[in-house]
């Protein structure tokens, strides 16, 4: 198959779309959440073609730094990532009745994780894993001031890398050979399990405890079960 990203990519639309049909009252934090991902999708010239070579539509990855494919993979990760804990969870997003500024917040949140993952890069680290080290000591230092968040973080990563699996196995058996084919070999996470490498893995978990905190933090809100959901979030 020549564009094995874009098939990648909509896999990764399925289980938002899922979510936002089964549960409306997570479509705003599930779209604020992707909005402010949507930057990530420029720095796919960091990982191709060290980490991988996919084909890219129109070949824009080797004009622009970035592909369509992009895009549409980072709004899919960005959507269930964010929102997995509370679906399979059975958790109501609530304000925590504190005010603050979302937009700030946010924007100072991303450009601190894509500055953390820059400098390692530049110390030499791999791309991969210098993304995922920013993404967890990201969240770490926030889930210091809002420690309600530790738990929903990490129960979010491993939803989100169960459903990263699930996806990248689908991907697999709809282009045999393609993790062999497409991945370079691991610089430090090396073979595979069930024949996904362990590097997509550990991005997956990394991306989900970081989208279940960051827009919570930054947006001010809270989980409570679902049953006490007209209820104000505690502290």
């Amino acid at each position: 198959m020549r564009h094995e990203f874009l098939v990648l990519s909509v896999l990764f639309l399925v289980p938002g779309a899922l979510f936002a049909w089964a549960r409306p009252d997570l479509r705003g934090l599930m779209a604020r959440s992707v909005l402010f991902a949507l930057p990530f999708a420029t720095t796919e010239w960091l990982f191709y073609p060290a980490y991988w070579t996919p084909r890219f539509l129109f070949d824009l990855a080797d004009h622009l730094g970035f592909g369509i494919e992009d895009v549409l993979f980072v709004a899919g990760l960005a959507a269930f990532a964010s929102t997995g804990y509370a679906v399979v969870f059975r958790r109501a997003v609530v304000s925590r009745g504190r005010r603050v500024r979302p937009v700030w917040r946010a924007v100072g949140a991303l450009g601190g994780v894509l500055g953390l993952a820059g400098l390692a890069h530049a110390l030499g680290a791999p791309i991969l894993y210098a993304s995922v080290g920013a993404m967890v000591v990201g969240a770490a230092a926030l889930l210091g001031v809002r420690r309600d968040l530790l738990g929903p973080g990490l129960l979010g990563g491993l939803v989100s890398v169960a459903l990263y699996l699930v996806l990248c196995l689908v991907f697999a058996r709809l282009v045999p050979g393609v993790f062999e084919r497409t991945w370079r070999p691991s610089l430090l996470l090396a073979g595979r399990f069930l024949g996904v490498p362990w590097d997509e893995l550990l991005y997956g978990f990394g991306a989900g405890v970081a989208a279940t905190a960051f827009p919570a933090w930054a947006f001010g809100l809270g989980f409570v079960p679902r049953a006490r959901e007209a209820l104000p979030a505690g502290p």
